[in-house]
């Protein structure tokens, strides 16, 4: 009762984290890990939970999301976002998982450097500022979507800095789009998933609970937050991710 009832918590920790600076399956997996599960095992189950969040988190978020659609975004992302996800799961690539971890982890340097500079207010960015052509943005998100099919770490924070940058949505607007995003990447993935047997749903069920609650959790976080603390919890994260993967890819070599 007591195990059950730490995993529910477990699983409202990363259900927060997943739909407000993306980054669930981040946290997730590595506590996993800790508790004795195998690498794919682990990132099955954190991921067939994450389900929950992005479902609640997506009916949360629905009335912000739609209205950012409707403004910014092309209809083509969302099928676009499915097929790379599913193209990226079956994408035999032949970088070095180690040489990998390093890009990523200094790409989340440079994205420190620009989120410090960038307005996490929920004003909308001024219409006459210059922004990518739409088929950039779609490009950008489609191979965000393949990333996250074969390697996936720091999706969701990604995700959310492309936004922002591409379509010029706000913070809250942007975590309300990955949200919806990832329901449809995270969803194909667990399908795969389920479909081999390595979800392990004694685990998952209760994680998929947390998660579920952490989605609601999450989204009326990225609603009141002030933007200030918001920043500088991306930023956080973003070092934290950063300083973890370089830390793996030490002890890989």
């Amino acid at each position: 009762m007591v195990i059950g009832l730490v995993v529910v918590a477990l699983g409202l920790f990363i259900g927060v984290v997943a739909v407000t600076i993306g980054g669930g399956a981040t946290a997730g997996v590595p506590l996993l890990l800790l508790m004795g599960h195998s690498a794919a095992q682990s990132i099955a189950t954190v991921k067939f939970a994450l389900l929950g969040s992005f479902v609640t988190g997506s009916l949360a978020h629905r009335g912000d999301a739609a209205a950012a659609e409707r403004k910014a975004m092309p209809w083509a992302v969302w099928p676009l976002a499915v097929v790379g996800s599913a193209a990226g799961s079956l994408l035999v690539v032949g970088i070095d998982d180690r040489v990998l971890k390093i890009v990523v982890a200094l790409l989340m340097v440079v994205i420190l450097w620009i989120t410090h500079r960038t307005d996490f207010s929920q004003r909308r960015r001024d219409a006459h500022a210059r922004l990518p052509s739409a088929p950039v943005g779609v490009a950008m998100i489609f191979g965000l979507c393949v990333y996250s099919g074969f390697f996936g770490a720091g999706f969701g924070t990604f995700l959310i800095f492309a936004l922002m940058r591409c379509y010029g949505l706000t913070f809250g607007e942007s975590a309300s789009v990955m949200t919806r995003i990832n329901l449809l990447v995270v969803g194909a993935s667990v399908t795969t998933f389920i479909s081999s047997g390595v979800v392990d749903f004694r685990l998952g069920i209760p994680l998929f609970v947390g998660c579920a609650a952490g989605g609601w959790l999450g989204a009326w976080v990225a609603r009141v937050t002030n933007p200030k603390r918001m920043k500088a919890a991306f930023q956080a994260f973003t070092l934290l991710l950063g300083a973890k993967l370089l830390w793996e890819a030490w002890a890989a070599g």
